[in-house]
Parts: structure tokens; sequence; C-alpha cells
């Protein structure tokens, strides 16, 4: 089933092109890794995808809708598409717990105690229960990013977007965020990873995308882009981050 597909997608910044022509499907269960130089259009890509940045051409379709207008009701559409962001954006005065109660509680009117047991069961998940009633100060970065995408989980999304979860990390800690993605992979998440981490590409990906100047220059599985990349440019790119 194609969950989310984009459809000539083009994006300018006053005389500037950020995206142009970008075609892409998404089917449900599917991991898709792009990657690129810094500038290329991906973050872009994912800004337009959950409506932070409207789109200056082009269409993107979810579940067959076309949610490139949706005014106000942009968001309903965001219950069902999450967003992990390079830089955690937690909410600096709540706790952990607190940070991932308060979309299903606001937005979803989930009841309070409903949303703690699902919240803890969350931070479970990735590894945090102890750090619970911990506000984000006192927690690592890689513990502020594991927070945040228990949070971007508690609205029980159909599909996630990572923007460089990992970029802002100190090395020592890439590995745990990296881990938590690879079980959501493994447990059927849909994701769209902008990402320079080429071993998670490698690993995890149903599909790599490499992009440069706005355009999708080269598409194919993981085997084939990073030991048999068709395009000049893509060459270029992989020797240099290899």
């Amino acid at each position: 089933m194609v969950l989310l597909e984009i459809k000539k997608l083009s994006k300018c910044f006053n005389d500037l092109e950020v995206l142009r022509d970008v075609n892409i499907s998404i089917t449900k269960g599917e991991v898709v890794v792009i990657i690129g130089p810094s500038g290329s259009g991906k973050s872009t890509l994912l800004r337009c995808v959950n409506l932070l940045e409207h789109p200056t051409g082009g269409e993107i379709s979810y579940m067959g809708q076309d949610i490139t207008h949706l005014g106000k009701k942009v968001t309903d559409y965001r219950k069902h598409v999450g967003m992990v962001f390079q830089r955690f954006n937690l909410f600096p005065l709540k706790t952990a717990l607190e940070n991932i109660m308060y979309a299903p509680v606001k937005l979803s009117k989930v009841p309070h105690s409903e949303a703690k047991e699902q919240a803890m069961e969350l931070l479970r998940k990735v590894g945090l229960e102890s750090k619970a009633n911990v506000y984000p100060h006192a927690l690592s970065g890689g513990q502020q990013q594991r927070v945040a995408i228990a949070r971007a989980l508690a609205m029980q999304p159909d599909i996630l977007l990572f923007d460089e979860p990992t970029s802002a990390l100190d090395p020592e800690l890439v590995g745990d965020v990296l881990e938590v993605m690879k079980q959501l992979a493994k447990e059927g998440m849909t994701m769209m990873v902008v990402t320079h981490e080429m071993g998670f590409a490698k690993d995890v990906a149903d599909r790599v995308i490499f992009m440069d100047g706005g355009y999708i220059v080269e598409e194919d599985t993981p085997i084939e882009i990073f030991t048999r990349p068709k395009n000049e440019r893509t060459k270029s790119f992989l020797s240099r981050v290899l």
C-alpha cells in the first residue's frame, strides 16, 4: 500500500530553488534513507512532507489524499506523520514523561492516566524508564533524542520522519539512538530518514535516495547505491564519505 506519494515537488525561498521536480513513493513498512551533501535539499524535503514548509509546486499525497494545502487541518495530518528533529526540540520545562504525554493529552484528548501509562511504556522501549522525571537539561544529547523519538511515537504515527537525528550528538552517543531506530525498522515502522550515517543506510534501508542540488540524482537498493552507483555525482560523494 502506498502511504506517501510526492509528485513533482518544488520549493523556492525567494529566488533560490531548493527542491526541483522531486518524485518519491513510499509504501507501508518501508525504510527510505536520503543521503547527499549539505545544502542538497534533504531537510527541506522532510519539512515539506510535514508541512512545516509549504511546497512552491507539486503535490504530496497521504493515503491517496492530497495534503499539500490543508490549512487548519494540518494538525490532524501531523498526528499520522511524526517527526524527529536534529536538535531534539523537547519542552525544557517538562520532564521526559511530560514531554511524551503532552501531544496525546492536548491533541488527542487521551485521559491523563492512560497517556502516562503509554508514555512509561515508550520510555521503556527507548531504554529510559529511569529518566521519566528528569528534565531535558539533565539528559545527555543521546538521551534527549531517544525521548524525542518516544514523543513522536506517542501519537502512534503511520510514518516517522527523521531529520539528521544523530548529527548533533557526540560520537559515543550515536549508537544508542541508531539502535532504537533499527528496532523500529524491524517492527515495521515506515520511516523516511535523512542521515549522514552510511552504516545505518546500508544495514536498515529498503531504498537509498541520493540528492544533490535539489534533485534526486539516483535511487536504488543499498547494495546498488553503495557498491555499484551509476551516476558520477553519486560515486564522487560516496568516495569522500565512505
